[in-house]
């Protein structure tokens, strides 16, 4: 998952493939500061994992301070779409429960551990 972080602004998440910008309700993140187009950008994964956005239109996007018709997002490149600037991370990992496989992979070590533990003791009888 990746992430957009605006200044004084909450974060905008996402993981499709592409990630269209502006101010058009239909954009995946709808901007609506000044100097943004309905349809300003768009963020594309390539086959290689890699992240690009492209400026649409005339619109106008700059990474790090430069402006680019089309560029490869880095982890902390600071976006400017606009009056609006943001920083472009990874998202923070969510943890989520034990599947069916773990869990019965975790009980079939634990009872290992006790079979060998009562084992050992025996052994020493």
């Amino acid at each position: 998952m990746f992430e957009f972080r605006p200044s004084g602004s909450p974060a905008h998440a996402w993981s499709d493939a592409v990630l269209s910008i502006g101010r058009d309700p239909a954009n995946g993140w709808v901007l609506a500061s000044s100097g943004v187009w309905a349809r300003h950008a768009e963020v594309q994964r390539g086959s290689d994992g890699r992240l690009t956005i492209r400026s649409l239109g005339d619109s106008v996007v700059a990474i790090n301070g430069v402006p680019v018709r089309e560029a490869t997002l880095r982890w902390g490149d600071t976006v400017s779409l606009g009056a609006t600037t943001a920083r472009f991370y990874l998202a923070a990992p969510t943890q989520r429960g034990l599947s069916g496989w773990e869990r019965t992979l975790w009980i079939t070590l634990g009872l290992c551990l006790l079979a060998q533990a009562g084992l050992l003791i025996e052994l020493q009888r």
